[in-house]
């Protein structure tokens, strides 16, 4: 799922945030340049980070699993790593908070399920025209928990596709612009671009470095 910021389209965004990293002398990666990056399963490599696959339950788009029961959450390497230095902000700036992630991976078959539930492109890249970031394995879907894993008020649930889930909040809960502000500020300081349509949804800035990837959900086919 993946619209960026307001009214810019996705390439021009990301031609934006491309230049921008070369004003900062930030690095510009070369389009499929780390495409034979490994894959690495989130609650192994990052265990402090909570994870709750939305997919694997009814509390989602499609209203029932996608995913089957036993299903892991994995992520580029340097994804994840990103994961951890937002982790490490959130430890200073907001204390007694974490980082859940409610989807990482997504296999291409899971998102062509989604699409025929809403076959909308201003939510959902159709499967036709590339499919989901997911899928390569550079995004992730996250809300934040407090020290006992309970989920902080955030302006919407997930896959909730209503004004109220715009990445801009516009209503008055200061408890809620505050959980969502760090959150962003987590997030985008760790090298995610945040979504317009999606509050809950972060693209890695290089993400034009990867490309789709298969490997199997469960695990069976990712080395340990």
């Amino acid at each position: 799922m993946l619209r960026p910021y307001v009214a810019l389209s996705f390439a021009l965004v990301l031609v934006v945030a491309s230049r921008a990293a070369e004003k900062n002398g930030t690095e510009v990666v070369e389009e499929g340049s780390r495409n034979d990056e490994e894959m690495v399963e989130l609650g192994k490599f990052a265990p402090r980070i909570a994870v709750e696959l939305r997919y694997t339950t009814t509390r989602n788009l499609a209203k029932r699993p996608i995913y089957p029961r036993n299903a892991r959450c994995y992520l580029r390497r340097s994804v994840a790593e990103r994961l951890l230095r937002a982790q490490e902000w959130l430890d200073i700036f907001a204390r007694g908070t974490r980082l859940k992630i409610w989807d990482g991976w997504r296999p291409a078959w899971a998102h062509n399920q989604l699409w025929k539930v809403l076959p909308n492109a201003e939510y959902l890249r159709d499967p036709g025209k590339g499919g989901s970031l997911h899928s390569w394995g550079v995004c992730v879907d996250a809300t934040l928990v407090d020290k006992n894993g309970r989920e902080l008020r955030m302006p919407s649930d997930f896959d909730i596709f209503t004004p109220e889930a715009r990445t801009y909040y516009q209503g008055t809960d200061r408890e809620v612009r505050q959980n969502l502000r760090n959150l962003q500020s987590a997030m985008s300081k760790a090298g995610f671009l945040v979504v317009y349509d999606e509050w809950w949804h972060f693209v890695a800035r290089d993400w034009t470095a990867f490309s789709p990837v298969d490997i199997s959900i469960t695990g069976s086919e990712v080395p340990e």
